[in-house]
């Protein structure tokens, strides 16, 4: 919906993004610029190769040249796994998650606001064409959770956006929402499965366990996942 997406296959393999939407340009932007600053982690993303603004025939277009990281969206193998299996990948994702939150925050992404009140600000000006809606956001606002150390976070960290390789190695893309901001919401994103699957105790505890904290209250998962129907 946000790019033309094409895979390049040769002595290197690389993903090529096309984004000529006006409303996505800025994501596109947005997201080899975190890929820059990202450059020197150890996180498992694509590498950044190259990046372009040019006039197309219809408009401005931006073009991100990127290496590819081999494996099939998480939420595939996700959806059709039994309980047991759900448990341990999801134990695996939480490690991973662990592992970008305790990564630091690049200086370029550091912001002196706090990342909810940007991201409720944002959520405003997307009313327009978002799914959420005014009187959700008024509600959103008045039961906003009480704020937490902000971490490098990934901010759109559905299950697929992760991949997973024969191997079973995971990796993350599409990072066009990375930022220093609360790492709730990459929790509530992580574990936004319903309706088609509903988590139990059992697959909850694993991702906690993984993920090395104490579980998230449900409310305040509802509250980032609401929080998300504006992007």
């Amino acid at each position: 919906m946000t790019s033309e997406v094409a895979f390049v296959d040769g002595d290197a393999d690389v993903v090529i993004k096309r984004c000529r939407e006006p409303i996505y340009l800025g994501w596109l932007s947005r997201e080899q610029r975190v890929l820059r600053v990202l450059a020197d982690s150890r996180l498992p993303i694509p590498r950044l190769l190259d990046y372009a603004e040019v006039d197309g025939g219809s408009g401005r277009e931006a073009w991100l040249v990127m290496t590819r990281l081999h494996g099939e969206p998480l939420w595939s193998e996700f959806i059709q796994a039994n309980a047991e299996r759900r448990a341990d990948l999801l134990r695996r994702v939480g490690q991973l998650l662990h592992r970008l939150h305790a990564t630091p925050v690049p200086s370029a992404l550091a912001a002196d606001s706090s990342w909810i009140d940007r991201k409720l600000a944002q959520a405003r000006e997307n009313l327009s064409w978002c799914d959420g809606t005014a009187e959700l956001l008024a509600d959103l606002h008045r039961r906003r959770p009480p704020p937490v150390r902000e971490l490098l976070v990934h901010g759109d960290l559905a299950l697929d956006n992760i991949l997973i390789d024969d191997d079973g190695a995971m990796s993350v893309i599409d990072w066009s929402e990375g930022d220093q901001g609360d790492p709730r919401y990459d929790v509530a994103l992580a574990l936004g499965t319903e309706p088609e699957v509903e988590l139990g105790t059992i697959e909850l505890a694993a991702f906690f366990d993984g993920y090395g904290s104490v579980s998230l209250d449900r409310a305040t998962r509802r509250w980032f996942e609401e929080l998300y129907e504006f992007f």
